[in-house]
């Protein structure tokens, strides 16, 4: 008999928190929220394709040659003693292109890119986030 008591008096408690949890969301039910809305999407400043390059570097358009970019990726093209630098690109807000030399093992190096008017484009390398030279892309 104590067996069955302790089941009835079970039973009743579910009821009536089922009862009351039905009560309470019957009552005032509440909206969920609204997920926030998904950002526009960011313009790539510069299509995919290869770019030849000048540069304020004292002899450095003798090695230097360009970019050569693709989504979200970057390769420094130089002459013999390098063939490439690999970074990634990020895409800012105003319409520059952030890369990030780390997965080249230079993770103090980093660039800007900037498109002009007249359809060139303007960079800047830093190092530790220093400006130390200017360069310029056209197709």
């Amino acid at each position: 008999m104590d067996i069955m008591r302790k089941v009835a008096v079970g039973a009743v408690a579910v009821a009536g928190l089922s009862f009351f949890a039905a009560g309470t969301a019957a009552a005032d039910p509440v909206p969920a929220p609204m997920p926030p809305p998904l950002p526009a999407p960011m313009p790539v400043p510069l299509p995919a394709g290869t770019y030849l390059g000048t540069t304020n570097v004292l002899g450095g358009d003798l090695i230097w040659k360009g970019k050569t970019f693709g989504p979200g990726w970057v390769m420094d093209n130089f002459g013999v003693f390098f063939p490439y630098i690999f970074g990634m690109t990020t895409p800012e807000a105003g319409g520059s292109l952030v890369t990030d030399y780390s997965p080249s093992g230079l993770p103090f190096l980093t660039d800007r890119i900037t498109p002009r008017p007249d359809g060139t484009y303007e960079g800047t390398v830093y190092i530790n986030g220093n400006p130390v030279a200017g360069y310029a892309l056209h197709k």
